[in-house]
């Protein structure tokens, strides 16, 4: 009887280890991973990368969602080659490294889904775009590339008309220097596991647009 319980247990002990060989765990924690997101897309750079398990290409991917939020911004104004992303781009974390500030609290410590509050002074992008009407570069480069586009040219052409460029990365440094913080804002972020560019587990937003419309300070509606 006493042989029996012996095998039972080793057998219930070995289904248990097999089980938990199964899953694969996730890099980080939820809170680390979430501040690091908005640190990287917001400055360009996090302290945090370990903690919240990202890897330097992970960084760098995060990087690249704004270059391209950049370019679908400003491509009704002027389309950017790349050299003119790349620019203006660093000139937004040049601006806010030092300023916005993010707060993270583990709200709900749940192995699927937990939530992640974050807390903020997001961008005022109202208030830049209402000091954009003063924006004497940019009124120049919209009527530039009107005319341009009156006369036939093609987005291809403007990516390489080096006056073109050369004005819209100083209309849009301007449009930068001018971005007011708007008082400090909450936000719920709701994570999932999702594998990231080197394969490994990571926590990220369910709703990544929400979370990134929330740190940018993009308008509702």
């Amino acid at each position: 009887m006493f042989r029996k319980m012996v095998i039972c247990a080793a057998t219930l002990l070995m289904m248990i280890c097999l089980s938990g060989c199964g899953e694969e765990k996730v890099e980080g924690t939820p809170d680390k991973a979430i501040l690091a997101y908005a640190e990287i897309f917001m400055t360009g750079d996090s302290a945090n990368l370990a903690a919240a398990g990202f890897s330097e290409t992970y960084k760098e991917n995060i990087r690249g969602q704004m270059i391209e939020a950049f370019s679908e911004s400003f491509k009704d104004i002027a389309p950017l080659d790349d050299a003119s992303l790349k620019t203006v781009t660093e000139k937004f974390y040049s601006r806010f490294k030092d300023e916005i500030k993010f707060q993270v609290t583990l709200k709900k410590d749940d192995a699927k889904n937990p939530v992640v509050e974050i807390k903020t002074t997001p961008p005022n992008q109202v208030e830049a775009n209402r000091a954009a009407l003063n924006n004497d570069e940019l009124i120049a480069l919209i009527g530039m590339v009107g005319q341009l586009k009156a006369d036939g040219a093609t987005d291809e052409q403007l990516k390489n008309n080096p006056e073109v460029q050369k004005l819209a990365v100083t209309a849009i440094d301007k449009y930068i220097d001018n971005i007011p913080l708007q008082p400090e804002k909450t936000l719920d972020v709701t994570c999932e596991a999702v594998k990231g560019p080197d394969g490994k587990l990571l926590w990220v937003p369910t709703d990544l647009k929400v979370f990134k419309n929330f740190i940018r300070g993009e308008p509702k509606g």
